[in-house]
């Protein structure tokens, strides 16, 4: 029957003038009491009758007079219409927001609200209504009384914006015209290098890199894949022998598309995001703390700080929901103590297991791949306890013994993790070993500085001394360590906030220096520090370490300025000269045992603004780097 053709009257129970689809489904009585109208239920919702094949082609345009998304269909609806619905990347019991092209989202309710809702859902279940049931506007994931999980689904796009269901589209196609019929080998780039370092996507998403067809997978969440694997270029044996392709506008490009994706977000935005901020090289700082403040709050919107494991949905759904957590944990934390700003997410605040090996790699994964993936594990386990030395660090006004009670608490946990570490750490020939291993020597340094920050606030100066040799001894370690890599470990996996920790120790190692004691350990600290620079050159300059680049950029010149005072204090001024001369070279010999010595008086006054005292009083506990 024609959708626009003219129904009469229906009689009841007539066969002549058959029911509409809605009513049929529910089994409920299809009342026309005005002719030529739509019957009662669907003139209620502001729909038209459908009859036959129909209502399956007209579902997508159900929207009333405001053009705002119908009610939740029951699932009768969704059986009929099923074929001409995209489905989400989420398993089906949970309406999380997918691919570009669907009207609805969904956020997860607060634990209280949810409780709530559990309750009242409960009494409704036990009550049935005349027109087959009252529209479903929350999903329950999992129903434990004293833990629900449920999803509110709302509106993905803002009133009266239309988003294109071609979002990046053309950043990718720009960027694979670039790449041209190489765009494959790039892929193969991304797992080889990056994949199993920092494994967030899950099996679905990297059966359709390697498979195909990549026109399945987000244009953003692709467009980003390239930007984070083009700077391997050079690393793969078909690709170097062509020229290699910018990789800033590469990464411009990765970025454009993720703005627009981010105003219909998705699961897939997440992933995208979380890529985009481990990406190098890293050269916009702070639209990465935006970035990460963003990404943080879609993780907690779309609930992936609740552990899943009793949901009712796939394992495979399950697995990616843990990756992609731990993905923005990561992000959070290491950029919280690289740029200088609090996290976003404190411990207790999430329940969400640890992956595991199991869940992380294959039957058929190599000997390369597990090691890559085993650092992973242990990365996440130490990302974990420095969720828990952040509070020391940014807590302002803390009491002094409170403080020291965490330090010894944080040090004894720091010895663990490093006692369950593999037997190959941190030999040369395991990929992945040297980032981590890099990641430990800096929470040691890290938590030894707040052990000074202590001392300073007890007013201790036997304390205070004690605790400039460990953080002497600490920073000499980090500088020791970078001065043995060689070019396998600076071509391996490395995170761009390594970079921000280099500069942590190397400042830390300058502080000390103009401390030290004795001419002896400040003549061994500035060699050390002269030879540091050299090799970190060198590394940039032939092995493309970007990661060396902030640190010569803010620590280069310091360096240079106390390696000619420390020249000076060993070879005195003839005394011919001048008396202004000599008054000036009898002072050098006794400047770096001048208390009012600070190390801002080396450096450029616009990346410190305070003195490392009351650096460690505000909230911010690296310098204040500028673009």
């Amino acid at each position: 029957m024609s959708n626009n053709a003219p129904i009469p009257n229906r009689p009841y129970r007539s066969h002549r003038v058959p029911a509409c689809t809605r009513c049929r489904s529910r089994k409920i009585r299809c009342h026309i009491d005005i002719p030529n109208e739509p019957c009662l239920f669907c003139r209620e919702r502001r729909l038209k009758c459908q009859y036959g094949d129909s209502l399956a082609a007209s579902i997508p345009a159900e929207t009333d007079g405001n053009h705002r998304p119908s009610k939740k269909r029951r699932i009768s609806d969704d059986k009929i219409s099923a074929p001409t619905v995209t489905r989400s990347h989420s398993a089906p019991s949970v309406p999380k927001p997918s691919v570009s092209g669907t009207e609805q989202s969904a956020m997860m309710l607060g634990p209280a609200v949810a409780e709530d809702i559990n309750i009242l859902q409960r009494h409704i279940s036990k009550h049935k209504y005349p027109d087959g049931g009252a529209p479903e506007l929350y999903q329950t994931v999992s129903h434990d009384a004293l833990n629900p999980i449920i999803y509110l689904s709302v509106p993905r796009n803002r009133s009266g914006l239309t988003q294109p269901s071609n979002i990046g589209k053309e950043q990718v196609e720009i960027v694979e015209q670039i790449f041209g019929p190489f765009k494959q080998e790039v892929l193969e780039l991304f797992f080889s290098h990056i994949h199993h370092h920092f494994p967030i996507l899950g099996e679905a998403s990297c059966s359709i890199l390697r498979n195909g067809p990549i026109d399945k997978l987000p244009k953003a969440l692709l467009c980003v894949i390239y930007a984070i694997a083009s700077p391997n270029w050079r690393k793969s044996d078909i690709l170097k022998m062509h020229p290699k392709p910018d990789a800033h506008y590469i990464w411009n490009k990765a970025i454009k598309s993720l703005s627009e994706d981010a105003l219909s977000p998705s699961l897939a935005t997440i992933s995208a995001a979380v890529l985009d901020l481990i990406g190098r090289p890293s050269v916009s700082i702070v639209r990465n703390v935006a970035l990460c403040g963003h990404t943080v709050a879609l993780a907690h919107t779309y609930g992936l700080h609740r552990d899943p494991f009793g949901w009712k949905i796939s394992d495979e759904e399950k697995s990616s929901r843990i990756r992609q957590w731990w993905g923005v944990i990561i992000t959070d934390y290491w950029a919280s103590i690289a740029y200088g700003t609090p996290p976003h997410v404190y411990k207790g605040f999430y329940d969400v297991p640890m992956p595991t090996l199991d869940s992380l790699l294959s039957p058929k994964a190599t000997a390369v791949q597990k090691y890559a993936s085993t650092c992973f594990v242990h990365l996440c386990a130490l990302t974990e306890l420095l969720g828990e030395i952040l509070p020391l660090v940014y807590q302002l006004g803390p009491n002094a013994d409170d403080l020291e009670r965490g330090v010894v608490r944080l040090r004894s946990l720091l010895d663990n993790l490093e006692s369950e570490l593999p037997e190959w750490l941190p030999l040369p020939d395991r990929t992945g070993t040297s980032n981590l291993w890099f990641c430990f020597l800096s929470m040691r340094l890290l938590l030894n500085r707040v052990a000074l920050r202590v001392a300073v606030l007890k007013d201790d100066v036997e304390s205070r001394s004690a605790r400039l040799d460990e953080l002497r001894t600490s920073s000499a370690a980090v500088l020791d360590f970078v001065l043995w890599l060689g070019e396998s470990q600076f071509l391996d996996f490395w995170l761009p906030y390594a970079a921000h920790l280099l500069v942590l120790a190397t400042m830390v190692d300058l502080r000390c220096l103009i401390e030290a004691p004795s001419h002896e350990i400040r003549s061994t600290s500035i060699s050390r520090l002269e030879r540091f620079i050299t090799h970190i050159q060198s590394a940039r300059d032939e092995h493309d370490w970007d990661i060396a680049s902030y640190c010569l950029e803010r620590c280069a010149d310091p360096i240079t300025k106390i390696s000619s005072l420390l020249a000076q204090e060993s070879h005195p001024q003839p005394e011919a000269l001048p008396n202004a001369s000599e008054t000036s070279g009898s002072q050098i010999g006794t400047i770096f045992d001048d208390s009012s010595l600070l190390l801002s008086d080396f450096l450029d006054p616009t990346a410190f603004d305070f003195s490392w005292e009351a650096l460690w009083d505000t909230p911010s506990t690296l310098p204040n780097f500028t673009i």
